[in-house]
C-alpha cells in the first residue's frame, strides 16, 4: 500500500477555481484525509456588492471563497477583518495567518504535509511549517511570480521568504521558473508542472451540434475568447481587432465568455464601434459548459498582456481548436508549432487582426491539436504532483 494513504494533506487556497479544484480532487484519494484551509476576509462580502465592486481593490479571496471544496474534504474558512483598500493589503497575510493558526488549533487538525497555492498563501504555509515542523510545498501560478515580487521591496521580501521556507516549489511554466530562480530558489527544489484539464469534459464534439445547443449561427466563422473581464486579459485589443477584421470579411463573429469589472466599459466600446451584432458578451458560464462553447468555435483567441500558464490553453486544444495567443508567460511553451496556432506580440490590435485573418484562411487539423493536448491531462500531471509529495515526505 502507498505510504501516502496513512498521511494527511493540508491545502491552503484562496479559491476553488477549476485548476485548483481538479488537482485537489485527483490528489485526494492518495491521502487518508485532506483539510482545505481557505481564509476569508469579513469585509469582502460587503465589498462584493455591485455598487462597491468598482471602487475597491482587494484580495482575490472574496467571492471565490464561496466555491465548494472537493468531496470528502474538511473545509476550514477562518474569518479575519480587513478593509478592502490596497494600502492595507500588506497586513492581510499576517491577519489571515493568525486566524488560520487559531482555527487549526481549535479544531485540533492534524496534517503531515502543507501545500499552499500562490505565494501570498505561502506565508501562511511557512508559518505553519515553523510551528508544526511539517514539510511545506508552494505552487506559484502567475501574477504572484511575474508581478507581486516586483511591486516593492516589501513584496519581494515576502516572496523570497516564502520561497526559502518551502521544501519544494512548483510552478506552471518555464517562464515562471526562470523568474523564481532569479529570486533565489534552488533548482534542486523547483519543479515545473503545467496546469491541466479534465479529459472527461474537454474533448472533441461535432461543431454544428455544439452551435445548435448554444443557439449560435451555423454558417458563421466564430472566434472565442474565455477569461475574466479585466485589463490583463486584453479583451479590448480583440474588440479593436474585430473592427479591422470585419472590413475584410463579414462572416465573422466574436464570442467573449467571462465576467468582471470591465464588462460595462467593453459593452460601451462595442456599441460605439457599431459591433453589438458581431461581438457577443455572454457573461460567465458553468465550467462544464465551456467545452460546448469551445467546440462551437473555429478559433480560440487569447489576447492576454501577461499570464502564467492559463488552463484555457490545454482546454481549447483538447477541443481541437487552434489558438491565437500572445507571447507572454508560458503561452509560447504550449503554442510552439504552427499546427497548434499563431503567436503574436501583446497589446497590438492590428497584428492580432492579421493573425486571426491568417488563421481563418488556414486548414487546421483538430485531431492533431487534440492529441497534443493530452500531455496536459490531469491524469498525466497528477502523478508528477504526487511525486513531489513523496519526495518531501
Amino acid at each position: 500500500m502507498d505510504f501516502l494513504k496513512s498521511e494527511s494533506l493540508l491545502l491552503i487556497v484562496s479559491h476553488f477555481k477549476t485548476f485548483i479544484r481538479d488537482q485537489a480532487m485527483l490528489t485526494r484519494p492518495y491521502f487518508s484525509n485532506m483539510t482545505v484551509l481557505m481564509p476569508f476576509p469579513r469585509f469582502s462580502v460587503v465589498a462584493s456588492l455591485p455598487y462597491l465592486k468598482r471602487y475597491f481593490s482587494f484580495l482575490n479571496l472574496a467571492l471565490e471563497s464561496r466555491f465548494e471544496p472537493p468531496p470528502d474534504c474538511a473545509l476550514l474558512s477562518p474569518k479575519f477583518f480587513t478593509l478592502p483598500v490596497e494600502a492595507l493589503r500588506k497586513r492581510n497575510c499576517y491577519l489571515a495567518t493568525r486566524s488560520c493558526i487559531k482555527a487549526l488549533s481549535k479544531g485540533a487538525i492534524n496534517f503531515s504535509l502543507i501545500h499552499a497555492h500562490f505565494l501570498e498563501n505561502g506565508f501562511i504555509g511557512a508559518a505553519l511549517k515553523n510551528l508544526s515542523g511539517r514539510p511545506f510545498v508552494v505552487t506559484a501560478h502567475g501574477g504572484d511570480v511575474y508581478d507581486l515580487p516586483f511591486r516593492d521591496k516589501w513584496y519581494q521580501a515576502l516572496a523570497r521568504y516564502v520561497l526559502s521556507k518551502a521544501d519544494h516549489v512548483i510552478t506552471v511554466s518555464q517562464f515562471n521558473a526562470k523568474i523564481l530562480l532569479s529570486l533565489g530558489v534552488s533548482s534542486d527544489k523547483l519543479r515545473v508542472i503545467y496546469n491541466g484539464y479534465d479529459e472527461q469534459i474537454f474533448r472533441l464534439m461535432p461543431q454544428q451540434e455544439a452551435r445548435k445547443k448554444l443557439g449560435l449561427p451555423l454558417k458563421k466563422k466564430i472566434l472565442l475568447s474565455v477569461g475574466n473581464l479585466v485589463n490583463l486579459k486584453g479583451h479590448s485589443y480583440v474588440v479593436d481587432a474585430m473592427s479591422i477584421i470585419l472590413k475584410k470579411r463579414s462572416d465573422v463573429i466574436l464570442v467573449i465568455v467571462g465576467s468582471g469589472p470591465l464588462k460595462i466599459k467593453l459593452r460601451k466600446k462595442i456599441n460605439r464601434l457599431g459591433l453589438n451584432k458581431k461581438i457577443l458578451l455572454v457573461g460567465s458560464k458553468p465550467h462544464e459548459e465551456i467545452p460546448i462553447w469551445m467546440n462551437a468555435s473555429d478559433i480560440f483567441v487569447l489576447p492576454s498582456l501577461n499570464e502564467g500558464f492559463p488552463t484555457v490553453i490545454p482546454e481549447a486544444m483538447a477541443c481541437g481548436k487552434p489558438i491565437i495567443g500572445t507571447r507572454v508567460g508560458g503561452v509560447p511553451e504550449a503554442i510552439f508549432h504552427q499546427d497548434l496556432g499563431i503567436l503574436v506580440n501583446p497589446g497590438n490590435s492590428e497584428i492580432l487582426a492579421s493573425a486571426i485573418l491568417e488563421a481563418l484562411d488556414k486548414k487546421w487539423r483538430p485531431e492533431i491539436i487534440s492529441h497534443y493536448a493530452k500531455r496536459y491531462s490531469w491524469n498525466n500531471l497528477v502523478e508528477q504532483i504526487i511525486g513531489v509529495y513523496r519526495e518531501v515526505l
